[in-house]
């Protein structure tokens, strides 16, 4: 007998081969058991840490379709595989695209109109009543005007005081002013909800209110400034040339001709075209104020500051894109009001001899103003706070930030944004 001969026991078998399930080999027919591990080693029972079956991810940890590549196996890193980045909200979680921007954009109002819609329809709504009172009259007292000088031409006088109640003017112009504060302050609350939302939080309006509240002086105090800006910047835009126009005019008709053509066409059109640009350039440069002033908790002036030397650089990629927004809303509007502008003209037509002509026009076109104003208002900041956070991305690493409270899963609000403390 041999020595293997000795070693079998009483079935036949052999330990430690394949004929035997409980040997110490641990081989286990596919189906019919599992690997045994030592108890010492795992007192419960339970496979090994780290260790996960292909194709499969422990609880609450990621499937093996987003930790590895199509067709690896197993749950661990490929090397020269980048996982894809995390995307909580309605932007993914780094230096975004044109299309990551516009989608955001429009994600965030078909996912959120409450908030985005619902809050500029209030707003616009109520600020707008008073343009669209002086708006009417106005229309009313030119209609009247016009019927006035269709039925007795020979009595209508050029030279008499147009027939226009002052107050009329006082609405129309008050309620641009009141329309243009009710547009930043829907600008400010929907900056918070844009920059929360990139975060997968879905905020209320009571919420979004909640987020600004403390920042409303601020808002108001950024908005008084650009106003004065945009009016300054357009005094140079229109001054110029009307100076260059007036000048070269005076000379042409007092002999000097050449001399005053090319002051004209130089102060007239190269300055048009100069102001212009200065305008877009400045602009441009402190196109970020509001959504610093709202998440970076800045005051007005270092607002407009940080906006500067946050956009140094990149003035072409950002001129582009808000060019290329204006051109949308601007398309979006026009789709928008065509169909009240249309309606608008029904009542001229068959109310001529009733007051109520000018009141049904203005109505309808109060309508039609108030809704593309809330749709495009909710756009064109949620492209602005994106672009902007995009910016923050590509130039100071936000995107790291973002993504550590994202996986920590640790409640963030807007503090999020705050500028590091600088060394």
């Amino acid at each position: 007998m041999t020595q293997e001969d000795d070693r079998r026991d009483d079935s036949g078998t052999t330990p430690g081969t394949p004929d035997d399930p409980g040997s110490s080999g641990g081989w286990t027919a596919p189906g019919q058991g599992s690997p045994q591990v030592p108890q010492e080693h795992n007192p419960q029972g339970t496979p090994p840490q780290g260790y996960t079956t292909p194709g499969f991810a422990p609880p609450g940890g990621p499937s093996a379709s987003q930790s590895s590549p199509p067709g690896a196996h197993g749950g661990g890193p490929v090397p020269g595989y980048a996982p894809p980045p995390l995307h909580p909200g309605v932007v993914p979680l780094r230096p975004m695209t044109l299309g990551d921007i516009l989608n955001g954009a429009f994600g965030l109002i078909r996912h959120n109109p409450r908030t985005t819609i619902g809050v500029s329809l209030i707003v616009m709504a109520i600020t707008s009543i008073v343009g669209s009172v002086g708006t009417s009259a106005f229309l009313t007292d030119y209609n009247t005007l016009i019927d006035q000088a269709l039925e007795s031409p020979a009595a209508f006088d050029p030279e008499a005081p147009l027939p226009f109640r002052g107050w009329t003017f006082a609405a129309m112009y008050g309620g641009r002013l009141l329309t243009y504060a009710g547009t930043t302050f829907v600008t400010g609350l929907l900056t918070a909800v844009v920059g929360l939302a990139v975060l997968g939080h879905k905020l209320t309006p009571g919420q979004a209110w909640a987020s600004v509240r403390d920042r409303i002086w601020q808002i108001a105090g950024l908005a008084l400034l650009l106003l004065v800006i945009n009016l300054g910047l357009s005094l140079i835009v229109f001054g110029v040339p009307f100076v260059g126009l007036l000048v070269g005019g005076t000379m042409a008709l007092t002999g000097t001709e050449v001399i005053g053509v090319a002051i004209a066409l130089g102060f007239g059109l190269g300055g048009l075209l100069l102001g212009i640009v200065l305008f877009a350039w400045v602009m441009i440069r402190i196109y970020f104020a509001m959504p610093i002033v709202v998440l970076e908790r800045l005051g007005p002036g270092q607002a407009l500051a940080r906006s500067w030397r946050l956009t140094r650089g990149s003035w072409w990629r950002m001129f582009g894109i808000v060019l290329l927004t204006l051109v949308l809303v601007s398309v979006v509007t026009m789709l928008l009001s065509f169909p009240f502008s249309l309606l608008s003209t029904l009542p001229m037509l068959f109310m001529q001899d009733s007051s109520w002509a000018g009141v049904t026009n203005g109505a309808i076109l109060y309508v039609g103003d108030v809704l593309a104003h809330a749709i495009t208002t909710s756009f064109t900041v949620a492209v602005t706070t994106l672009l902007y956070i995009d910016l923050r991305i590509r130039r100071e690493g936000l995107d790291l930030k973002l993504h550590t409270v994202v996986q920590q899963g640790h409640p963030a609000g807007a503090e999020i944004y705050l500028p590091e403390p600088r060394t």
